[in-house]
């Protein structure tokens, strides 16, 4: 089991960061980890992100939105049958001083975990480099 956790406090209302973070056709204007996300993202729904690894590779991840409460947070869950593979994005945000708080949970789990983390190496880079684009998109809107 692999687990990467990042966190941003952002001078922008809520309801401006979960709306960025939902906007799956603005990704590729902002987010340098995740470049596209094909689909909407509502509860339910199928997505298709492009992820961009640290070697720079670009792998397309199927997901599924397994959690979308609305303003406060949303879970992407994606992997391989029987859960040989489960990864899970959790992002949520919360009200914090009159701006936000932004977290961002990634978990990969299952059988397969070791190899398939260790194929696509530590996470932790694109994972802070998520918050610190969202945090900047949300403060530039102002």
């Amino acid at each position: 089991m692999a687990e990467y956790v990042t966190t941003a406090v952002i001078d922008a209302p809520p309801a401006r960061v979960w709306d960025i973070v939902t906007n799956a056709a603005g990704y590729h204007e902002w987010n340098p980890e995740i470049t596209n996300i094909e689909g909407q993202m509502a509860s339910g729904a199928r997505i298709v992100a492009r992820v961009k690894l640290g070697s720079g590779a670009v792998r397309r991840v199927p997901m599924r939105v397994t959690a979308f409460d609305a303003p406060a947070r949303m879970e992407w869950t994606g992997g391989l049958p029987f859960g040989l593979f489960v990864g899970r994005r959790t992002f949520t945000v919360a009200p914090n001083a009159g701006g936000a708080e932004f977290r961002l949970h990634l978990s990969m789990t299952g059988p397969l975990s070791r190899w398939i983390v260790k194929s696509v190496g530590d996470r932790q880079p694109e994972v802070d480099s998520f918050a610190a684009a969202l945090k900047a998109r949300a403060e530039r809107e102002r």
